[in-house]
């Protein structure tokens, strides 16, 4: 018995030491369960009211000056957009069946036909 001792003796070592500082771990790092319902007293919900207000009024002050516009150096600003032409529209829903057979990009495919075939 005490050659399977010695034979094991460092992974039996190691996993004390492992389900100790599991144990250890759980004990002192994890916090205390609290219970599932709780009732705590609402926060004084006027602060937050407060700032909304107070970044309202900071907003109201705000003056846009619009003589920026006459300086000659935004005169000078060329527009260089482009004019967007109407392109045709798809169908209104491309997901309906096609009225007629779909083109094959040129080619045709061998003629299907049901019936009898011709020997020569």
């Amino acid at each position: 018995m005490s050659g399977a001792l010695k034979k094991y003796q460092i992974p039996i070592l190691v996993a004390i030491l492992v389900i100790g500082g599991f144990i250890a771990y759980s004990y002192f790092f994890t916090s205390k369960p609290q219970a599932a319902l709780t009732a705590t007293a609402p926060q004084n919900a006027s602060g937050v009211d407060d700032d909304l207000i107070s970044l309202l009024a900071q907003l109201k002050t705000i003056r846009l000056d619009g003589s920026f516009f006459s300086d000659p150096v935004y005169q000078s600003l060329q527009d260089f957009s482009q004019q967007l032409v109407p392109e045709p529209v798809g169908r209104p829903d491309p997901f309906a069946p096609l009225s007629g057979p779909a083109p094959l990009s040129g080619k045709q495919g061998p003629a299907i036909t049901s019936g009898t075939t011709s020997t020569h």
